[in-house]
């Protein structure tokens, strides 16, 4: 058995990074390979909002500094103890999510502080989009979770940043502007 690659999608709203993730999955399915989708706001959907509710918050927040001190971290934690366990029998996982504090804190990069396997292969890629495409797609999609961005469009892209560790080539960047056979051979040969 090869060891198992935990691989991490990353970038900001609207990139692509479920689409992306979908694609590649089937393709990888056709070939013969298995992967978990490992997407926090999927493990996380059923019981953050309710959890924001008890809080007295608005159950779609997700920008909001209650929601980072409380619930944000609990998202991110319930997605990797499950990855643990897929990755403990093999299985490759892909990580469709921002990661911005796992990626600050270089966390991302460590098998051990993911709490994953030691023999895990990390791997990571940052998608990138022009803004305006960005959230074009945020309002095409039209989830509540997202109108905190979009009525405050101009701080919420205020405070965006690349990652450090894009920055500093740790993470490569891919096009997501690309056609989707270029982004698939991209994250292929990146995974495999």
């Amino acid at each position: 058995m090869n060891d198992p690659t935990a691989l991490f999608v990353l970038g900001h709203a609207g990139t692509g990074k479920s689409y992306l993730t979908t694609h590649f999955v089937l393709r990888q399915r056709d070939k013969g390979r298995a992967w978990c989708v490992l997407d926090k706001d999927v493990v996380s959907e059923k019981w953050a909002g309710p959890m924001l509710a008890a809080l007295g918050q608005d159950p779609n927040d997700r920008d909001s500094p209650l929601f980072k001190a409380k619930v944000r971290d609990l998202e991110y934690q319930s997605t990797l103890r499950i990855a643990k366990d897929q990755l403990d029998i093999g299985l490759d996982v892909i990580f469709p999510g921002p990661w911005s504090r796992e990626t600050a804190s270089s966390a991302l990069f460590s098998a051990q502080e993911l709490g994953f396997p030691s023999q895990t292969r990390l791997r990571h890629v940052w998608l990138e989009l022009p803004l305006a495409v960005r959230r074009q797609r945020i309002v095409d999609r039209n989830d509540p979770r997202d109108q905190w961005k979009l009525t405050h469009w101009e701080a919420y892209t205020t405070a965006l940043k690349r990652p450090y560790a894009v920055q500093d080539g740790r993470i490569s960047i891919l096009d997501a502007s690309l056609p989707i056979e270029d982004q698939l051979a991209s994250l292929e040969a990146l995974a495999c």
